[in-house]
């Protein structure tokens, strides 16, 4: 129970590190992510997101997009964080996969079916939990796409 507890700590206190290294590796697709350094990012950016969404409601920062029949609201500061984050969100899921010994076309066909399925909720859902399923694996030993990361996070 003690290295389980002294296990989340540590990765609680790396968290910070796993989300500023993301963005250190902004367009680097090669090379290879442990589930410590894909899951820090994953939590704090999903974090900032929420946060950001909750001030431009506060502050009113709201703005409306006609797309043909259906209007849509959208949260300023929350829409401009997503859409800088995409890129380094990308480049961590492929990354991840390279960890796992997959090669980073998996991504783009997961990325594919997920548009796709957006009209249909229930199959866009299981496309969501497969990929976080994949996350969650451990770290292949394979140097396919090199050597492990010998930090907690990207090399």
């Amino acid at each position: 129970m003690q290295k389980v507890t002294h296990d989340i700590l540590l990765f609680i206190k790396n968290m910070p590190q796993g989300w500023v290294d993301a963005w250190r590796h902004y367009f680097y697709f090669k090379g290879r992510t442990n589930r410590s350094g894909f899951w820090s990012f994953a939590v704090i950016n999903s974090l900032i997101a929420y946060a950001l969404f909750v001030i431009s409601a506060q502050l009113g920062l709201i703005y409306g997009v006609q797309v043909h029949t259906v209007y849509l609201e959208c949260y300023l500061l929350f829409t401009v964080y997503i859409l800088l984050s995409m890129i380094p969100s990308f480049c961590l899921c492929i990354r991840r996969l390279h960890d796992l010994n997959l090669r980073g076309a998996w991504f783009w066909v997961w990325f594919l079916v997920l548009f796709a399925t957006i009209p249909y909720l229930y199959v866009n859902f299981v496309c969501q939990w497969f990929m976080l399923m994949v996350a969650c694996y451990p770290s292949s030993e394979k140097e396919r796409f090199g050597s492990p990361p010998k930090t907690c996070f990207t090399i």
